[in-house]
């Protein structure tokens, strides 16, 4: 098991590295100490009314009058806690994340009953597609983040990309802004994190920015009643036990320099940034009936990016271009098989690993995308945008040890192209928002041939060319100074992924067969804010729709192994809820709660019989969740603060195949949960110095998740934040 001092040895470079960043941004910009104050003080009031942080930004504004089901979601609350950006989406209406383990961990986001690729991710409208695992969601901190936009059902032209259930922008800091921010947690499990953002600039427009973080776990949490089998794979004793061979590290360091406010450029910027991880894997995704005891996964990605953006009189232009490598490797190297205890004996033949073969497979993706947006304001109601998304991708692989059972060692590549149009406008004195819009989707992909885990030939060299097309429109309505409506509709596509179609290598089997995945996704919401001397409140409700086809859904239909098949068609209907208050700017208190039917309307299998389930829910899919969050703050000399949070997490019981078949009292299921945490923060010298306590799931409940996973128990973190 990993050390803190093997921790700290090993990753010498990166918090060297920190430290460079942390004298740079020092020299490169500094400040007048009363302005410093002025703006610290500034910002806390910010943090502390979420609302009108989110009010004073144009583009929010644009956004929220679009007439697009989206929540718009500030950091500011929530910078000195230990969450993860997947951790705070997970108390926004409408989703619900699920992971099968602790830091690291692969877990699912369900946004209104749709999940996996069917949600398409953004940092700074640039896709996140493909740019490896080191970089998602649960890594990401929030200490990085000014904003999150998520776009429910519909998702705007001026994302360029395909999506089923919607899309989630992450948006930083603004370019201009003077920015310190270090922070470092400490906590269960033996669990590190560090994250740094630097920012500066000057009056010339020259700006630099570093962001870096670091992420470390042992992830040894108990598990309970876990099988303990003999030689035949026969359940004969479980017991609970502390996980091994789980331990993950992630880290990334980034750096973007640029020059904002040129004659011909609101902002040229380059942004470098690699990221890497370490993942030991416990047992399959799907089932913790296989242990592993010596599996692990590495990755490395290296992305370059260039940004050109500019204001014209009545046009606004938006390019960027990005070039990534991002290697995926996969260690099979024990002749061995493991209980949860650890035990374990040798395979009779030296050449099988854990999963098949004895294997060192390297999977290494090469992408390049392109993106060119323009808006034209015909006048002050009337706006057209036209956006061309150009994306392309080449996998190839090899294997230091088995070199017989390669996949990928023929061309295997994809090319997704998107172009959209939007035609925007304002009536009845802006009260009415109307935007049409238009989506054409461009797809080809190249397969080699490929081999399963077992070495088993399955296909040969394939060409898969989709073209489809897409449409939609929203609408906002003012009804009165406090509330309005919303309404909005797509016909959806989604392009099948690099793993989806290519198969990763390893877990994953090649499926060139696939088509697009197609959706009529249907939003309707009203919203009411209203403002009574010192209390704020905002109610919504949204009700939604998905009409679904063609599910790309994932079958492991063996043992270790699966593929990805167009299997489903569902329908789904569901409400969410929301409703806020804040109080004087002391008390605050949000809750949510949403309900979903996902029901499966495949009249016909694959291989031509009768679907059973046709009209059931389909299983293994939360279908009832809610949120609570509620605290206060009390200032003291007018530059400290204190603030005390309780959050509580719950969803329903659901079963983890079709409830329709059997005695529902005998049928297995994933329990319902309901977690509690709680966030308590000291904030000294108008939010310079910043102490935090967070304990989670505070009652230990046991609670299981993804394909039925257990997931931690009761922990403990603290972490320090500096913010100049």
């Amino acid at each position: 098991m990993l050390t803190v001092h093997y921790m700290v040895f090993t990753h010498t470079k990166l918090f060297i590295y920190l430290l460079a960043i942390f004298l740079t941004t020092k020299a490169y910009g500094q400040e007048n100490e009363q302005e410093v104050l002025a703006g610290n003080e500034a910002a806390l009031d910010v943090e502390e009314l979420e609302i009108i942080s989110i009010t004073a930004s144009s583009d929010v504004n644009t956004i929220d009058k679009s007439g697009l089901n989206v929540d718009v979601i500030s950091t500011g609350n929530y910078l000195n806690t230990t969450k993860n950006i997947s951790q705070l989406l997970n108390e926004t209406p409408g989703i619900v994340v699920r992971e099968n383990g602790g830091l690291g961990a692969a877990y699912d986001l369900s946004l209104n009953g749709l999940s996996g690729d069917q949600v398409r991710y953004f940092i700074d409208g640039v896709p996140m597609e493909n740019f490896g695992s080191a970089l998602g969601l649960n890594n990401i901190p929030i200490n990085l983040v000014e904003r999150v936009e998520v776009f429910k059902g519909v998702v705007p032209v001026s994302l360029g990309s395909d999506a089923l259930a919607g899309a989630i922008n992450i948006i930083t800091p603004d370019v201009n802004e003077e920015i310190f921010d270090v922070s470092y947690s400490y906590g269960s499990f033996n669990t590190h994190r560090v994250a740094l953002l630097g920012q500066a600039s000057n009056l010339e427009g020259y700006f630099l920015r570093t962001s870096a973080y670091f992420n470390y776990s042992d992830n040894d949490y108990t598990m309970d009643s876990v099988p303990i089998t003999d030689n035949l794979g026969n359940v004969i004793n479980d017991i609970s036990v502390d996980r091994f061979n789980d331990e993950y590290q992630s880290s990334m360091v980034s750096l973007k320099a640029g020059r904002t406010n040129f004659s011909w450029a609101d902002e040229l910027s380059v942004n470098l940034t690699y990221a890497d991880n370490k993942d030991n894997q416990q047992h399959p995704s799907t089932s913790t009936n296989i242990v592993f005891g010596k599996v692990h996964s590495r990755n490395e990605t290296y992305l370059l990016s260039g940004l050109y953006k500019k204001k014209f009189d009545r046009i606004f232009i938006k390019s960027y271009v990005l070039t990534g490598n991002i290697t995926e490797k996969y260690y099979d190297t024990a002749s061995r098989s493991y209980d949860w205890e650890g035990n374990y004996t040798d395979k009779s033949t030296e050449t099988q690993g854990e999963l098949g073969n004895l294997s060192i497979f390297e999977r290494e993706d090469d992408i390049l995308r392109l993106n060119l947006s323009g808006d034209y304001s015909y006048n002050q109601d009337i706006t057209f945008s036209l956006n061309l998304s150009s994306n392309k991708l080449d996998r190839d692989g090899n294997d230091s040890i088995d070199t017989v059972n390669v996949n990928f060692t023929l061309p295997n590549s994809i090319d997704k192209n998107v172009l959209g149009f939007n035609y925007s406008q304002f009536v009845f004195n802006d009260d009415l928002n109307v935007n049409l819009f238009v989506k054409q989707y461009e797809y080809s992909a190249n397969v080699g041939s490929w081999q399963d885990i077992d070495g088993v030939e399955q296909n040969d060299e394939a060409e898969v060319d989709l073209s489809n097309t897409g449409y939609g429109f929203s609408l906002h309505y003012q009804l009165s100074e406090a509330n309005r409506i919303r309404t909005s509709f797509e016909k959806a596509y989604r392009l099948p992924e690099p793993d989806e179609i290519l198969g990763s290598g390893q877990f994953i089997r090649a499926n060139p067969n696939l088509t697009a995945e197609v959706s009529d996704n249907v939003n309707i919401g009203f919203i009411s804010e209203y403002k009574i001397s010192n209390l704020f409140m905002k109610s919504e409700i949204n009700g939604f729709y998905r009409d679904a086809s063609e599910f790309i859904s994932y079958d492991p239909d063996r043992v270790i192994t699966g593929i990805y098949k167009n299997t489903n068609s569902v329908e789904i209907t569901g409400v969410e809820t929301a409703l806020s208050f804040n109080w004087n700017q002391r008390f605050d208190l949000q809750i949510n709660g949403t309900y979903q039917d996902i029901i499966d309307k495949t009249k016909v299998l694959a291989d031509g019989s009768s679907n059973s389930q046709y009209g059931g829910r389909l299983p293994n899919k939360p279908y009832l969740y809610a949120n609570l969050r509620t605290g206060f703050n009390h200032t003291t000399n007018d530059y400290d603060k204190f603030t005390a949070h309780w959050s509580s997490h719950f969803v329903e019981r659901y079963f983890l195949y079709p409830e329709d078949f059997g005695d529902k009292q005998f049928k297995r299921d994933i329990p319902a949960q309901f977690t509690h945490d709680i966030d308590l923060e000291y904030s000294m010298n108008y939010g310079t110095y910043n102490f935090a306590f967070n304990a989670s799931n505070i009652f230990d409940e046991q609670v299981y998740d993804n394909y039925n996973i257990q997931k931690p128990g009761r922990a403990f973190y603290l972490k320090f934040r500096y913010a100049h």
